[in-house]
């Protein structure tokens, strides 16, 4: 003779709120758009089991993939550019959040320069390489945990440097071979984890979860 059935597991307000973190915590690493964040934190309190929470959490770019894993560094090799220009003269240039990297990378400032930030970055398969030269001028290139650098430059009155940084050591990981040459300028390339829940991206998702709140509860 069987036993009774088991009760479904009640959601909680603790389920709820943990859910909502990590949707904070992919708006912040730009996984979500405004709108998707909106309408997932909505359905955070209205959703009536474990399992219905669980679907908000797929990747919108990965749907297999779900939210509370780390995000991924590789792109599809087939979406990836093969070539690409960063160039300030006198100026500067700078590229931040969700983006493809090219393949292949020039990076140039002459008497200017700029910031590549790589932390929500997608890399190609294999290897990624970018050339940077500085001419009087500076480029920062910020790189996520989880990459391999490869680094060979050259600084003429100038620096080409890496720093900090941590040991990769699986052969899967994506590679960023930079190269160049620094003359009375600098390039820099610092590592930096992707984006933390001290981010303004972060504060602001959970502002707008505390809005969306249901009264009393």
């Amino acid at each position: 003779m069987s036993g009774p059935p088991y009760a479904p597991v009640a959601v909680t307000n603790a389920h709820r709120e943990r859910v909502v973190d990590l949707l904070s915590v992919a708006f912040a690493n730009h996984r979500l758009t405004i709108e998707q964040l909106d309408q997932r934190l909505a359905a955070v309190y209205a959703a009536p089991s474990l399992a219905d929470l669980e679907l908000l959490l797929a990747d919108p770019a990965e749907p297999q993939r779900s939210l509370a894993e780390a995000p991924t560094l590789t792109a599809n090799a087939a979406v990836v550019p093969e070539r690409g220009l960063a160039l300030a003269i006198m100026g500067g240039f700078g590229s931040k959040g969700g983006w493809l990297v090219p393949r292949h990378l020039k990076v140039t400032g002459i008497m200017g320069g700029g910031e590549l930030d790589l932390r929500e970055a997608r890399f190609a398969p294999g290897v990624t390489e970018i050339e940077v030269y500085a001419f009087m001028g500076g480029v920062d290139l910020i790189v996520p945990d989880g990459v391999r650098i490869e680094l060979s430059g050259v600084g003429f009155l100038g620096g080409f440097e890496q720093r900090g940084g941590d040991i990769v050591d699986d052969p899967a990981a994506p590679v960023l071979r930079i190269t160049g040459a620094a003359v009375l300028g600098a390039v820099e390339i610092s590592r930096k984890p992707r984006a933390k829940k001290s981010d303004r991206r972060y504060v602001d998702a959970l502002e707008r979860a505390e809005r969306l709140r249901p009264r009393g509860w």
